[in-house]
């Protein structure tokens, strides 16, 4: 998947949204042109992962203080080759409609071309693609400290550059007969992104999900969780409300075992968001390794096996208007943030989740408890590795010593990146999927609710962020005399967070800076960020 993919997977009767990054604009002729790029990018890409003959991490990787730590941030990967043979394949897709864009005409007489007049996107678009592919060339070959002299002279974008880039995967839609509002949008830094996001209605009427699924170690995981975990959760709402008795086994076998453990007295909701975690994880990890041993067939490896050696964190707000409540379910370092306004006219920043990293005194003793005399924290990572202590995927810290013993040469072969044991790997599994459960019931001030990746996080504060999506909410009343740039709430709070300096300023160059930074660079500078934003109560 190239930077020009939009990927919609329907599922449920199309109630389920998926989609991962446009950074170029979907409009007008440009767009048809992606499109037919990206279905040979697709193609290919499905042919990559059946005969493995390409690597599931992109060159770039997270720096550290998120996600997978890069042992060996200097070698070439394959996935550059496989960002190579994309982009030849989404060039190829272009050229042939270059060739369609000339009428066809009777013998003998000259063929007319079709003119078509660029808009100020794809213009824009266009120019950004240049800037940034220029930069690449300056880039490469440095050493990191030539590298850093030179991103500061690096070409700035203009105002309009930077609009099209940020609205080129924007999108707005209503839920629930209206009751619900809901914004989106994603701008990468990795080649391709690593995030996904997830939309859609919950079995109940009532019920609708907003889901955000930020990969590490490549986007295979990630990718599987967006398209999967909507109907997953529908089934095991089904099951245990009773309307439905064909669920897979692994969901079965989660409701069962937290029927048993926890009683059948629990929530409905909770233990249907629980068990479908869980299932997920199963599936991805261990039900597809069993596949693959059963099948013992190496060109099935990447299909069946490449979602479990990457991996990815996972929350998922799911709404009810009939209860009144909203209900997130937490894996990883995600995080769902509540806008509540005050009586006095202010507001106020309430987290729906807690992010599991060393940084979380709960996950240090929950660890230290499952490996009794291990140091499993080192550098502030899971064996000195990984940010999350929670995640989905990450067969290497779940699979037996032995297991990844006998798969993983084979999956590194295949251009695996992370397809190796970690040290003292003594314990495993080392990290869970199974989240952590809030519960809120919605009151008459709580306005909208945030659900983003960890890289919007990691430039803005809580409170920062609430306050700028309250902007935006505040100036859709013409009475506030307020004015925002951005008609689309995520693209209103993706905008402030990346023109935030690490002081907490905020300054139009600095995201004409960020922006004009060209993959894999741009990811020592700011990580993938995708952004839903739900406003509630709309219909009132």
């Amino acid at each position: 998947m190239n930077s020009a993919q939009i990927l919609f997977r329907i599922t449920a009767g199309q109630r389920c949204l998926t989609q991962p990054l446009a950074r170029h604009t979907h409009t007008s002729i440009l767009f048809k042109q992606f499109k037919l790029a990206n279905m040979a990018s697709e193609t290919l890409r499905q042919r990559h992962r059946e005969f493995n003959s390409t690597a599931v991490a992109p060159e770039s990787q997270k720096p550290a203080g998120d996600g997978e730590r890069d042992t060996e941030p200097g070698n070439k990967t394959s996935g550059s080759k496989r960002s190579l043979t994309i982009a030849i394949a989404g060039v190829l897709a272009l050229l042939s409609v270059t060739g369609y864009s000339f009428m066809r005409q009777p013998s003998g007489v000259p063929a007319v071309a079709l003119t078509t007049v660029a808009t100020p996107t794809e213009t824009a678009l266009q120019s950004v693609a240049t800037k940034r592919g220029d930069a690449q060339k300056r880039l490469e070959g440095m050493t990191k400290v030539e590298r850093r002299k030179e991103v500061n002279r690096l070409p700035i974008l203009t105002d309009d550059e930077v609009d099209a880039v940020l609205r080129a995967n924007e999108k707005s839609w209503q839920a629930i007969n209206g009751a619900l509002r809901i914004d989106t949008d994603q701008v990468s830094s990795n080649e391709p992104i690593e995030d996904y996001l997830a939309t859609g209605d919950i079995h109940g009427g009532s019920r609708y999900m907003v889901g955000v699924f930020d990969g590490h170690a490549g986007f295979m995981c990630a990718e599987q969780l967006a398209a999967r975990m909507q109907p997953m959760i529908d089934a095991a709402l089904q099951e245990i409300e009773g309307t439905n008795k064909t669920i897979s086994a692994p969901l079965s076998d989660a409701v069962v075992r937290l029927q048993r453990d926890v009683g059948r007295g629990w929530d409905t909701v909770p233990m249907a968001l629980t068990a479908a975690f869980m299932a997920m994880d199963n599936e991805l990890v261990h039900a597809s390794l069993a596949e693959y041993q059963r099948l013992a067939d190496p060109s099935q490896m990447s299909r069946l096996l490449g979602p479990a050696v990457s991996g990815s964190c996972g929350l998922v707000a799911l709404v009810d208007t009939d209860a009144n409540e909203v209900v997130v379910a937490n894996t990883g370092d995600s995080r769902a943030l509540l806008g509540v306004r005050l009586a006095n006219g202010t507001w106020k920043a309430v987290r729906l989740s807690q992010d599991h990293t060393a940084g979380n005194q709960n996950e240090l003793s929950r660890l230290a408890r499952e490996h009794p005399g291990e140091t499993v924290i080192r550098s502030g990572r899971i064996l000195g590795g990984l940010m999350p202590t929670r995640a989905f995927g990450d067969s290497r810290y779940k699979w037996p010593i032995g297991v990844q013993r006998a798969l993983f040469p084979q999956l590194l072969a295949n251009g695996h990146k992370y397809a190796t044991s970690p040290p003292d790997l003594l314990s495993p599994p080392y990290v869970t999927a199974h989240p952590v459960i809030v519960r809120h019931k919605l009151g008459k001030g709580d306005r909208f609710i945030v659900v983003a990746s960890d890289g919007l996080y990691d430039q803005m504060a809580d409170a920062d962020i609430v306050q700028v999506v309250a902007q935006w909410y505040e100036a859709r009343d013409p009475a506030s005399g307020l004015v925002t740039k951005d008609k689309n709430a995520a693209t209103h709070l993706i905008r402030a967070a990346l023109s935030t300096d690490g002081n907490g300023n905020r300054r139009d160059e600095i995201i004409r800076y960020m922006l004009a930074i060209p993959p894999p660079v741009s990811r020592r500078y700011r990580d993938d960020i995708s952004v839903a934003v739900i406003t509630l109560n709309e219909a009132n």
